[in-house]
């Protein structure tokens, strides 16, 4: 059954998307991902739509992912980034009756560009990663996903840019990420944003997504350290790029 308002051509384009975001969040924990989905549902349902579909699906692929990635999880580190994140989404929501929707994707994506690059080039941050400087990644990433649906790149690039293993990282990552959407989908029900079409559409979008999780899951797992490096790296670069340009 296919949703009201929504064609079979453009529920194929929307599958397609997800299977695409499935891969990278099962692969990185989901870095960049949002930059395939969101585009898409924006442009055939709206982003007041598409954003608590994003949301839903993610949170559900993180309880997938997650339970491999518990022992790696550094709580201490990401609970003020996360707690950050949340408090700040809201004005990231905000930020859009000042700024452009695409002025802010492009800007967002063409900061993304340039760190990947510089952090592709072997460049490390070894400056402190105190509290108030995890509070300001986390502050960062909930404005731009208030904004924009794309917060996760500001948050994984500064994971990226210190020490630590592929495993450690995209723990780290998926803990955020599961704070995040636990906060959204919260706040998403009060506001009576999740509606009974949007449950429809989830649902059909829900196996070919997590099957595409799995399938990013195991090409992790055959990843090396430095592989899951460059791949998320040149990932999120030419993913910023395509929003940059379209």
């Amino acid at each position: 059954m296919i949703p009201n308002g929504i064609s079979a051509w453009e529920l194929a384009a929307i599958i397609v998307a997800f299977v695409a975001s499935g891969l990278v969040r099962g692969f990185n924990g989901g870095a960049g991902a949002n930059f395939i989905t969101a585009p898409v549902l924006a442009l055939i349902i709206g982003p007041r739509e598409g954003v608590p579909i994003i949301i839903l699906l993610n949170l559900v692929s993180n309880i997938q992912v997650m339970p491999g990635a518990l022992p790696h999880t550094n709580w201490r580190r990401m609970l003020p980034v996360g707690i950050a994140a949340i408090v700040m989404a809201p004005l990231g929501a905000w930020i859009l009756f000042v700024i452009e929707e695409n002025l802010m994707r492009r800007i967002v994506a063409g900061t993304s560009i340039v760190l990947s690059l510089v952090l592709l080039s072997g460049w490390r941050y070894r400056g402190p990663r105190g509290l108030p400087i995890r509070v300001g990644v986390g502050g960062l990433g909930g404005l731009v996903t208030g904004s924009v649906s794309m917060g996760g790149p500001p948050v994984f690039l500064y994971l990226l840019s210190g020490p630590g293993n592929a495993a450690s990282q995209r723990a780290d990552f998926l803990a955020f990420g599961l704070m995040v959407q636990l906060g959204a989908i919260v706040s998403f029900a009060i506001s009576g944003l999740i509606t009974l079409e949007l449950l429809l559409l989830a649902s059909i979008l829900f196996i070919p997504f997590t099957l595409a999780c799995w399938t990013g899951m195991r090409l992790f797992s055959k990843a090396t350290d430095t592989q899951f490096r460059n791949y998320t790296l040149w990932g999120i670069a030419i993913l910023s790029l395509v929003i940059a340009v379209v």
